[in-house]
């Protein structure tokens, strides 16, 4: 099947009117794309609003898989743990006198990092939405493409943080930031170590004892 311009025109001035359709549909595809940031923007202004958050803080449980090893929960506040009331059952920790386990608690906010990490690169997120709505030329192809580009590579970033693990941004969270004595009521034995920490978008107590 072929297509006929009808009444013939020029090779020249179908060139040119082959271009004007393709400017005329990147210009209404560039005026679309701006709905879809606005709309994008929302989104990520919410999830900085939850990690700006001062009040209320979010309960969470903490439990271990069949068994009671680690029990109790955490309150946070925007990207610190504020309250922790958690009990450990473990060989190497014996519990105070009377109690059937070990209390732990926090004497102040625990920062977590990642959250940390996580709220910056939102920000830097909403910047290039910005930077490509208002401060650039919405209408430059080849701009917008470039500013794509860079939402796109910090967004993946955003995402590494939530998911964890070792190839997270910033390397391993657990050995440069574990819960330490000054952080801790009662304080624990230097050879306990309680790294709070974010895994596949969920929050984690790791129980590290050294001597076990």
């Amino acid at each position: 099947m072929s297509a006929q311009v009808w009444p013939p025109i020029s090779h020249e001035q179908l060139i040119k009117e082959e271009e004007d359709s393709l400017a005329a549909e990147l210009e209404w595809l560039l005026e679309s794309l701006q709905e879809a940031l606005s709309s994008l923007k929302s989104g990520l202004e919410e999830c900085i609003a939850i990690l700006t958050r001062q009040e209320p803080g979010t309960t969470l449980a903490l439990s271990t898989l069949r068994s009671e090893t680690v029990k109790g929960f955490v309150t946070r506040v925007g990207t610190r743990i504020v309250k922790a009331d958690i009990s450990l059952r473990l060989p190497s920790l014996p519990p105070p006198r009377a109690l059937p386990s070990y209390p732990l608690r926090i004497s102040s906010p625990l920062p977590l990092p990642q959250l940390s990490t996580l709220l910056t690169l939102l920000n830097q997120a909403l910047d290039i939405i910005d930077v490509s709505t208002y401060t650039g030329d919405p209408k430059n192809g080849s701009f917008i493409s470039g500013q794509l580009r860079l939402l796109a590579d910090t967004i993946d970033e955003a995402k590494a943080v939530m998911k964890g693990g070792e190839d997270v941004v910033g390397g391993k969270w657990w050995e440069d930031d574990c819960a330490g004595d000054e952080l801790v009521n009662p304080p624990f034995y230097s050879y306990h170590h309680y790294p709070l920490l974010l895994e596949d978008s969920t929050g984690y107590i790791n129980v590290i004892d050294v001597l076990s």
